[in-house]
């Protein structure tokens, strides 16, 4: 009898985990995903375009199966979609809603960005999805990987980021709502100042530490792939948006973090580390969407302890506000607090 050899793993895959693998949270699954509102679309047409798109971007993996879903069942299988473990899984993954109004899109964020998913959910759809935001282009960083590890370690035992409170209940699941209001044109200050303002409202100590996922795309039109900077700011709870905004367009962004996991040495060091990493909440904004959709939800990967992460995108007509938190951190009924709360200060 000749033994039986264990599965080669898709290449992409670990390619995937290496890009998260030295200063990632290891106790999250760095999904990130995306919800359109769409009309009419064909789960089986939807899975022969992405089988196109996966067989020409090898990065992405195997193509996903397309799943179709429930309205009853969609919000607790987008919920799963975006958290589940990646392991040796595919590296995308695909719902859409039984009556083809709803589309879901997932991935490991070290195989794309929020704007490569809507990349994904364009090639779903068959159909241009533009971007008008902005990214940070080749703004470089002042400090290498190294010296800038340094600095974070030191702020980790000296300052670290202060966080919201969350009492938390028995589970494993994360919680992803959003609220979807007529446009309004406000962007990343204008949610950056909402997050540090419900931060003081509550009564909470320090300064809010915000951690932005950025983009160096100079483009319109998405790629399905990863170009993603981060900005780290420490914003007052007294904070103006302008204020804000001048500091977002000079800030210089965090240095690029080598793909690997030195052999495992990198998740053991941020495990032990992990209660004083992270930050108050990360912030993702793809910006305005143009293309057949009409509200589109962006939900980052919650990362270090009590994450809050808070996603904001707009189309035409709409703009939504998302959040994503831990049910072991923040209960439903906090969550449900927390995005009524921000969703109060930005919106209002």
């Amino acid at each position: 009898m000749h033994p039986v050899r264990p599965a080669r793993r898709d290449p992409a895959v670990k390619e995937a985990h290496e890009v998260v693998g030295l200063y990632g949270d290891p106790d999250t699954s760095w999904g990130i995903a995306v919800d359109l509102g769409v009309r009419d679309l064909v789960a089986g047409q939807a899975a022969e375009r992405l089988e196109a798109l996966c067989s020409s971007h090898a990065h992405l993996g195997a193509a996903p199966a397309v799943e179709v879903v429930g309205e009853a069942d969609w919000a607790s299988r987008r919920a799963a979609l975006a958290a589940g473990g990646y392991g040796t899984e595919a590296l995308i993954r695909v719902a859409v809603r039984e009556d083809g109004r709803r589309l879901a899109v997932g991935a490991h964020h070290g195989a794309v960005d929020g704007l490569g998913l809507v990349a994904v959910a364009s090639a779903a759809l068959g159909q241009p999805l533009m971007a008008q935001a902005r990214g940070i282009g080749d703004r470089g960083a002042p400090a290498g990987f190294a010296r800038s590890s340094l600095a974070r370690l030191r702020e980790a035992v000296v300052d670290p980021p202060p966080r919201f409170d969350g009492s938390g209940e028995p589970g494993r699941d994360e919680d992803l709502s959003e609220l979807t209001r007529p446009l309004v044109e406000r962007g990343t200050a204008h949610l950056a100042v909402a997050a540090a303002r419900v931060f003081g409202d509550r009564g909470h100590d320090g300064t809010p530490l915000l951690v932005i996922g950025a983009s160096r795309r100079t483009g319109n039109l998405p790629q399905a792939n990863r170009e993603t900077a981060y900005l780290r700011l420490r914003v007052p709870v007294d904070a103006a948006a302008g204020q804000v905004s001048r500091e977002l367009a000079s800030v210089p962004p965090e240095p690029d973090f080598p793909a690997t996991s030195a052999r495992g040495a990198g998740p053991r060091i941020t495990r032990l580390l992990r209660r004083r990493l992270g930050a108050t909440a990360l912030l993702s904004n793809l910006g305005r969407i143009d293309g057949p959709v009409e509200s589109v939800a962006m939900f980052p990967a919650c990362s270090g302890p009590r994450a809050v992460a808070l996603g904001l995108a707009s189309t035409a007509a709409s703009t939504t506000l998302s959040l994503r938190t831990r049910r072991a951190e923040f209960s439903a009924a906090e969550h449900a607090r927390l995005l009524a709360d921000v969703a109060g200060r930005f919106f209002a």
